[in-house]
């Protein structure tokens, strides 16, 4: 079975223009609440968590309706469609009062909360749409094209924040964005059919499975001829039903102890004080209860515990970076978003190499890889107050950090999830970012605030708090990683069968 990728890149596209959204959002909101409307940074943090309300509740919710519903067009794509027309118009209201000035905060909140409650209803089934058309052995690899999609396109976001917010008021980077979006969704509805993408992919794993069965069995009828051919020099041994009767005994006691005897019989030799010994020990051990990390209730719980730190670290920076690079390295507004950009281009070629990391060591140490490395960049950056070339090194390391994170976290959750409830585990799983997303933009806010006159330099130096703030919650990341058991199937010599095992 081969991997798809044009059918996982048509279906990443809704992927792509949510994250054109989101990095358009999260620069140019950070300009329009100081310098529109004034808000200190607690009540910016309030806004920008919003969103992230408003997704507790609707992210569960349309995944859950999402997976029940069954339309000609798929399950997925009419949410995915309704709310990307919604949330472009409403993205645009949002720019236009913004533009307008402070007086029109009323009209400017209106819009806004119309684009993030559209914007809510159709992420988690635009998230389950590429799991759905790929079987579990190739999701880490969708995933990584997935998140090279949504890279292009967040950088995309940014090159239009670098290039338009030139321009006086926020009409052209509205536009822009509304544009961009609407013409992505129009490929998108010609060329994705959701009902025989999935109905192609679960023919090809049933061939493929109908193959690996064919090869198992290949496989197996080698081995018994292997075991037969010893059969010839013992055949008239077997035919003697005295000495067959007594083959057992003789197996267990003779020194001349025959492995052809053992292999017609199916008998594997054990002398008897070693089969003794291994009873002995083998009676406490079925005795004994499965440790709290066997549970896979515990593996669960921790990974959404991962992914609520991830983002803590991650909102927390792409919604106070702009300012923290104006104000504390000292760069001009549009320029502030280069080192975010040059992370996305970093993250972009560290998404395959992600996914084939994941392949040879497994989803938990390619992220344990990432977390350490984005601890080392975050700590290396703290020490930079002017624009630096080493300063954009450590962004780039972190962009790398970032994909071998972003590409395995999710089909990571996944491996504990059914094929029947994608879409609410897929909800689940936003749920915990989401839930992330909601505190971290206020928590970091409070904390900016409560923070600047620890450093000097007036009220703005207490955005020097970011990466510190980052530091904590990637260090418990890694922590609740590391302790993570992840199941892999293992072939036994003996029982030359399927068991469930755990990489510690």
């Amino acid at each position: 079975m081969k991997f798809n990728l044009k059918r996982t890149m048509l279906c990443s596209l809704a992927f792509g223009w949510i994250s054109l959204f989101w990095g358009s959002y999260d620069a140019i909101m950070q300009s329009i609440n100081y310098d529109v409307f004034g808000l200190d940074s607690v009540l910016h943090g309030v806004i920008i968590a919003a969103d992230n309300i408003l997704g507790l509740f609707l992210l569960p919710l349309f995944g859950r309706l999402s997976d029940k519903t069954n339309t000609p067009f798929g399950s997925r794509k009419p949410f995915i469609v309704a709310g990307t027309v919604i949330s472009a118009a409403g993205f645009m209201g949002v720019c236009v009062f913004a533009s307008l000035g402070k007086d029109y905060f009323v009209p400017f909140i209106i819009c806004l909360l119309i684009t993030l409650s559209a914007m809510a209803a159709y992420r988690s089934p635009a998230l389950a749409l590429v799991p759905d058309v790929n079987p579990d052995r190739f999701r880490s690899m969708a995933n990584a094209v997935s998140n090279v999609v949504s890279v292009v396109l967040t950088v995309v976001a940014m090159l239009y924040f670098y290039v338009f917010m030139m321009f006086d008021g926020y009409y052209a980077i509205g536009a822009a964005f509304s544009a961009t979006t609407i013409v992505m969704m129009i490929v998108f509805c010609a060329t994705v059919h959701e009902n025989k993408f999935k109905s192609d992919m679960l023919a090809e794993e049933e061939i493929a499975a109908e193959q690996d069965r064919l090869d198992a069995e290949v496989k197996r009828m080698n081995s018994e001829m292997q075991d037969t051919s010893f059969a010839d020099a013992e055949e008239q041994i077997l035919s003697s039903k005295n000495h067959a009767l007594d083959i057992q005994a003789f197996t267990e006691d003779s020194l001349l102890h025959l492995p052809g005897i053992d292999a017609a019989l199916g008998y594997r030799y054990v002398p008897r004080k070693e089969a003794e010994r291994d009873a002995t020990e083998e009676r406490p051990h079925r005795s004994k209860k499965k440790s709290l990390r066997d549970r896979p209730v515990f593996t669960r719980v921790c990974i959404l515990a991962v992914v609520f730190c991830f983002y803590m670290t991650y909102n927390a920076l792409t919604s106070n970076f702009v300012k923290y690079a104006e104000f504390i390295l000292g760069f001009k507004q549009n320029e502030a978003i280069i080192p975010l950009i040059l992370a996305q281009a970093a993250a972009m070629i560290a998404f395959p190499v992600a996914s084939f990391l994941s392949g040879k060591i497994g989803r938990r140490n390619t992220m344990l890889i990432g977390f350490a490395i984005m601890i080392a960049a975050f700590s290396g950056s703290i020490a930079f107050s002017t624009p630096h070339p080493v300063l954009y090194i450590l962004f780039m390391l972190l962009g790398v950090s970032f994909g071998l994170v972003m590409v395995n976290i999710y089909p990571f959750f996944l491996e504990t999830s059914k094929n029947t409830k994608l879409g609410e585990d897929t909800g689940i799983f936003s749920t915990a970012m989401t839930v992330a997303m909601v505190i971290t933009p206020i928590l970091s806010g409070a904390l900016i605030s409560a923070t600047g006159g620890w450093f000097g330099g007036g009220e703005n130096a207490g955005f020097r708090i970011l990466f510190p703030y980052s530091i904590f919650f990637l260090v418990l990341a890694f922590v609740l990683t590391f302790v993570i058991k992840t199941p892999r199937a293992k072939k036994t010599s003996v029982l030359n069968k399927e068991v469930l095992d755990f990489d510690k």
